[in-house]
């Protein structure tokens, strides 16, 4: 007998046909169930693998064996007469029949059947969700300190800080903002759970060991969904190499995550090693916001500058602190704010097109020039350079407060808060517009985001005083705002003994408000509460011939709103720069 004859007398050819239809549905099945189970991409390829080696198995055993009605025996053993392959050869027939009917039917009804029909869970498995993060997202976590010495926690942070703004100045790739990021340093959450708070699908973490002029720096590439590494690697080098290491984990990051640049990879700017030292010491301390880490932060910066007078990050750096020495009273607001613009401007000698600094003149222009016009211009040029810049996007979402303008504010902040989660400054903002806006549950839900960061927060209990104000329970508002205490927590008092009948207090409340350091714009606005308009105007003039920053504010505050028909309001707001007429002439 011919080798053709005895392949087809022992069924080799249907058992080929049987496996090759088998094993397609079986892939097709694959294919599904890794989009339905979440299960990873290599699943498919496994598969497909373990089909191909499984081919040769299956001809090797249809060979050898025969299926008899005594059960599996070796071919050899089974007497020609008493040979069962006949009745096998017509039942392996209708097997590949029924499957190539199936597959046939499976292929006609992906092609004939609309897609509109298909089951809302089966679409919902099959297309990507639209509210997970993009696979182009990351977060870089603060590296994990492993220096002898504590104090060096400064450069590990740093460090961190400074890849997440490499990362952030590449368009294509959505970073986690330094706030959102930093709130998980020393924590236990495992990486799946940063993930879904911070909305990305890819962390970055690692560990930094200085001694000296020597580091050791180990960084790794995390797939949140899994936990698989993408990348990883360790350099031991000199200070000095610190730069390259940078410019490598965000070429490896580029790379891993498949981005696809419209420009090269940004490149870390290197200066002296002494000088970079001195910057990172100058933000741990700046972070810290008192009177005395914000002078000695200012301090280093000049130092660094000292030794490199392009150093365009520590122009920067030093602009921001100086605004937060104005800002925070630590310095008066003339002299800071002057400093702060020097200090921009010098950046701008050097690096015109830098977000930050544009959004510090910005600042300046609003809260100290008053220039509100320049303020616009100088944020939308900022945001084009950086468009997914939060505290860009911040300050804008100020200016538009400032021109009445709350669902434009409400979206800005909005947008923020998609890139800065777990930001307490920005979420306080949201609710404070919220609250201005009138939409309480809205400012509620916000409240209850803040709580589940940072449940002692100043922030919780000022928003939730004004809430419960609003929500017409003087007594329990009147409680909330006397444990607050200072100017903020005396001037909402105020407005709650009125509420609650109690004016004869009032005049007594007033001067304890004046006393804890109160403004002149605010208590014109508890003049316009209780009714006395006149003395409400008399004080907006005096806050006005005062430059007290909160008047720029006022239309911000809801409960101003019964001086609206009054004709000196508008004159007031004309007066500052801030009517509608200004808005829509400055393009805002």
């Amino acid at each position: 007998m011919s080798l053709f004859s005895e392949l087809k007398r022992r069924n080799i050819f249907r058992v080929a046909l049987l496996y090759l239809v088998a094993s397609w549905m079986i892939l097709q099945v694959a294919d599904v169930g890794v989009s339905l189970l979440g299960l990873p991409d290599w699943t498919g390829r496994f598969v497909f693998l373990l089909l191909v080696i499984g081919f040769p198995l299956v001809m090797v055993f249809s060979w050898a064996y025969e299926i008899t009605p005594e059960g599996i025996r070796r071919e050899k053993d089974v007497a020609h007469d008493a040979s069962t392959t006949a009745a096998t050869a017509r039942k392996l027939n209708v097997a590949v029949v029924v499957l190539l009917l199936l597959a046939l039917g499976g292929m006609v009804a992906d092609r004939l059947i609309p897609q509109d029909t298909v089951s809302a869970s089966s679409a919902a498995a099959e297309a990507p969700d639209p509210a997970g993060p993009s696979e182009q997202s990351i977060a870089v976590l603060p590296f994990v300190n492993m220096s002898a010495d504590e104090e060096n926690e400064y450069f590990s942070d740093g460090l961190s800080e400074e890849l997440l703004n490499l990362l952030a100045r590449i368009p294509e790739l959505q970073v986690a903002a330094r706030t959102s990021t930093f709130s998980f340093k020393g924590s236990n959450a495992s990486i799946p759970e940063i993930a879904s708070k911070l909305r990305v699908a890819h962390v970055l973490e690692g560990s930094v060991r200085k001694s000296g002029e020597n580091i050791r720096i180990t960084a790794q590439l995390i797939k949140a969904s899994n936990g698989y590494h993408l990348w990883s690697k360790s350099w031991d080098r000199k200070l000095t190499d610190v730069f390259a290491i940078q410019d490598e984990i965000a070429a490896a990051v580029v790379a891993a995550l498949k981005v696809t640049l419209l420009g090269e990879v940004p490149h870390a700017r290197v200066t002296d090693a002494r000088a970079y030292e001195l910057y990172l010491r100058s933000k741990a301390l700046a972070n810290l916001s008192t009177k005395e880490s914000l002078a000695e932060a200012a301090l280093l910066l000049n130092d660094a500058l000292a030794i490199d007078p392009d150093y365009a990050k520590a122009w920067t750096e030093l602009g921001a602190v100086q605004i937060n020495q104005a800002g925070l009273g630590y310095v008066p607001g003339k002299i800071g704010f002057e400093r702060a613009r020097i200090s921009f401007k010098r950046v701008l000698q050097i690096e015109p097109d830098d977000a930050r600094t544009l959004s510090g003149l910005g600042w300046i222009a609003i809260f100290h020039d008053w220039d509100f016009s320049k303020a616009a211009q100088l944020l939308r040029n900022a945001r084009e350079l950086e468009p997914d810049n939060v505290s860009v996007l911040n300050a804008a979402a100020i200016l538009a407060g400032i021109f009445g303008q709350q669902d434009q504010q409400i979206s800005l902040l909005k947008a923020a808060i998609e890139l800065d989660p777990l930001s307490m400054i920005i979420l306080s903002n949201l609710t404070i517009a919220y609250l201005d806006s009138g939409r309480l549950g809205d400012a509620a839900e916000r409240i209850d985001d803040m709580r589940a960061i940072e449940p002692n927060s100043f922030w919780i209990a000022n928003s939730e005083a004004w809430l419960t104000l609003f929500n017409g329970n003087s007594a329990a508002a009147l409680e909330k705002f006397t444990d607050i205490g200072g100017s903020v927590g005396n001037w909402g008092s105020v407005l709650a003994l009125h509420d609650l009948g109690r004016d004869d207090e009032i005049d007594a409340a007033i001067q304890v408000f004046l006393d804890a350091g109160g403004k002149t714009s605010k208590l014109a606005s508890i003049y316009a509460y209780v009714g006395d308009h006149d003395r409400a105007f008399a004080e907006f003039e005096n806050a006005y011939e005062m430059r007290d920053h909160w008047l720029i504010e006022i239309r911000l505050w809801i409960f101003l709103e019964a001086l609206y028909p009054d004709p000196r309001w508008e004159a007031l707001l004309q007066k500052i720069g801030i009517s509608d007429a200004d808005a829509e002439r400055i393009g805002n």
